[in-house]
């Protein structure tokens, strides 16, 4: 089933950075407040197969950054002749850090508000056999210490449908 997670991981990527993603979105946030636009100007958006802490994310050094990972995959058989047919559940989890608190808070709800834009937006077929239906859930940590500032996390849920091979 390594197909289905990579094809999952792969729709929300080109979802998020694609030329109606969470870039565009981002950037007429920064129209309306200009100090935001040096603090969100580049992100990073990466799929992993493995839950976090399993896989090093020294790769990821850039913050903000946004961790796309399969959290559920339910092959239930909807579709008789399909290998797989069900759902997938698929976690964003968007770290922000600086050594300001305020602009943390301001990169993490800026990116956060960017992502939930796009998936609005986005709703029905992602690519051939990934479909979004519509609705997230969206938690947010509270503020930490982290390396040389602070640190805080988000996370949105989402659910997507899939059938491969039908």
């Amino acid at each position: 089933m390594g197909y289905v997670l990579q094809k999952a991981i792969d729709a929300v990527v080109l979802l998020l950075s694609g030329p109606s993603g969470i870039k565009i979105q981002l950037e007429q946030m920064a129209q309306d407040n200009p100090e935001l636009a040096d603090s969100i100007c580049s992100f990073t958006i990466r799929g992993f197969h493995l839950k976090q802490g399993v896989v090093s994310d020294e790769d990821l050094s850039g913050d903000p950054r946004i961790r796309v990972q399969v959290n559920k995959l339910v092959n239930d058989r909807r579709l008789k002749y399909a290998s797989f047919s069900g759902t997938c559940g698929i976690t964003l989890l968007v770290e922000a850090s600086d050594d300001r608190q305020e602009l943390v808070t301001a990169q993490l709800n800026a990116i956060s508000d960017a992502i939930l834009l796009t998936l609005d937006n986005q709703v029905g077929c992602l690519r051939a056999g990934v479909y979004y239906g519509g609705g997230y859930e969206l938690s947010m940590q509270p503020m930490e210490r982290g390396g040389d500032g602070f640190r805080q996390v988000a996370q949105v849920k989402l659910e997507l449908a899939m059938d491969e091979g039908g």
